[in-house]
């Protein structure tokens, strides 16, 4: 049983490691374009905005082109930091990978990445209207720093669905 903890281990720090490394090499930009297009696909039909993205100091920035208080505005967020929780959702699935059926492991991958998904595009929907809504705003401000926090729930979600915590049971 310790080898299996130390394998899990070792399978979590590789696979951290390796996933950061295609993080800062590209990674983040791709995953930050497909928030991009997401968003551009949701905002279809508003004539008045679009989300933009570029590198600055090599870090993935939307920007937000839109009408604020009637006039033409564009303003810029960094991605870096509200990105990187991803990897604790990749990590993971990786994870489940070695610890269980396939058939599991998949359908937990694609229900933790398509929630988490939605979760960043709606962060990235306010992030358009931030300045026409003292709500929006409140909420954007919220969510700004509890993606890690979401992610946490994504795992812990898990290990209790799929029983991978080893709580003692009461005896009946």
């Amino acid at each position: 049983m310790r080898q299996k903890k130390i394998i899990n281990i070792l399978i979590v720090l590789g696979a951290s490691g390796l996933l950061l490394a295609l993080w800062f090499n590209g990674f983040a930009y791709l995953y930050a374009q497909l928030l991009r297009v997401g968003a551009n696909i949701l905002l279809l039909f508003s004539h008045d905005t679009h989300v933009g993205l570029k590198l600055v100091e090599n870090a993935p920035t939307f920007i937000v082109d839109t009408i604020v208080d009637g006039r033409k505005g564009s303003y810029p967020q960094k991605a870096d930091l509200i990105l990187l929780p991803f990897i604790m959702i990749l990590t993971w699935q990786i994870l489940l990978f070695f610890n269980m059926s396939v058939k599991h492991a998949t359908r937990s991958a694609i229900e933790n990445i398509i929630a988490f998904y939605t979760i960043q595009l709606i962060y990235v929907l306010l992030l358009t209207a931030y300045y026409n809504s003292a709500t929006i705003k409140f909420i954007y401000d919220l969510l700004i720093d509890s993606f890690y926090i979401i992610a946490l729930f994504l795992i812990v979600k898990d290990s209790f669905k799929y029983e991978l915590i080893g709580i003692a049971r009461r005896g009946g």
